[in-house]
């Protein structure tokens, strides 16, 4: 049995038993986005892809004090998949970003070069580390000043890292993974197997095996998050997360997925997280804050 659905056993179990599949909750909808898609979440700012006019798609921000905004940027004709983080690690001129990819046409696969938009003054810019012409890159991820995107065709697809302050990209993969997130040092990836997808967590420097989160996994996992010590994505309309996979001395731990105590709405589409923890998620109605949380 995976360890996976062997986590899946045990919390079902105790769901049952102690009355937590049925648990009231009270998750309240802090905006509406009907429609929206992909939301993601950094430094207390939200952001999400929301319908445009003739089937395009636009980027929306809300910023900590609640105020939402429409960047003042072109619409896409591929539904882009946002992240947010810094563009590095030192605290003066540090800029808080949304990367994302823009793509020819309506395809979100080819022709994809990433940008970034600065949410404080609405400002896009194409990344031109991680953009190139030989290859098309998709689900570009930042932290810390660290770069990492999935880059297609060309002569060596995979997954790329750029470290904070390098200029080489360094490849983690031979392969083009379904889904990636990244932090700082680490990167998660979502990969196909002969018995459906599994979890893999890696260095961002290399360094190191590659560690299964999670194997056997049937259906596709979606929004994956990571943190400092966490990841998490996914399933239907259930939520995991990991156990900490690293401590803040570097020990290193056995990490083990975690079933959330509850389903989330049948019409979930994404999840994020606030520095630590599954805070977030968007579903048919909109950006909705967990109460109570899925994971103690």
């Amino acid at each position: 049995m995976s360890n996976l659905r062997r986590a899946l056993t045990f919390t079902l179990t105790a769901a049952m038993s102690l009355g937590l599949a049925s648990a009231a909750s009270a998750d309240s909808l802090v905006q509406s986005a009907p429609g929206a898609r992909n939301l993601a979440a950094g430094g207390g700012y939200l952001v999400w892809a929301a319908p445009a006019e003739a089937g395009r798609w636009k980027l929306v921000v809300r910023a900590p004090d609640g105020k939402v905004t429409t960047p003042a940027i072109p619409t896409f004709g591929a539904l882009p998949d946002p992240a947010v983080g810094s563009d590095r690690g030192a605290i003066a001129a540090r800029r808080l970003l949304t990367v994302y990819s823009r793509c020819a046409g309506t395809s979100a696969v080819s022709g994809c070069d990433v940008f970034a938009l600065n949410v404080l003054t609405g400002r896009e810019e194409r990344v031109t580390r991680l953009s190139t012409r030989a290859y098309s890159e998709t689900n570009p991820q930042i932290a810390l000043g660290a770069l990492t995107a999935v880059r297609r065709g060309g002569p060596r697809p995979g997954v790329y890292s750029f470290g904070s302050g390098v200029r080489a990209a360094r490849r983690l993969t031979r392969f083009v993974p379904a889904e990636i997130a990244a932090s700082a040092s680490r990167v998660v990836t979502a990969e196909r197997t002969a018995n459906g997808y599994q979890i893999v967590l890696r260095q961002r420097s290399g360094d190191g095996t590659p560690r299964v989160l999670a194997s056997d996994v049937p259906a596709r996992p979606r929004s994956l998050t990571i943190t400092r010590y966490r990841a998490g994505w996914l399933a239907g309309a259930q939520a995991f997360q990991t156990t900490r996979f690293a401590g803040s001395s570097g020990v290193v731990f056995n990490p083990a997925p975690q079933q959330g105590n509850r389903e989330l709405p049948a019409s979930v589409d994404s999840i994020a997280n606030n520095s630590s923890i599954v805070n977030w998620y968007l579903d048919g109605e909109g950006v909705k804050l967990l109460d109570p949380r899925l994971f103690g």
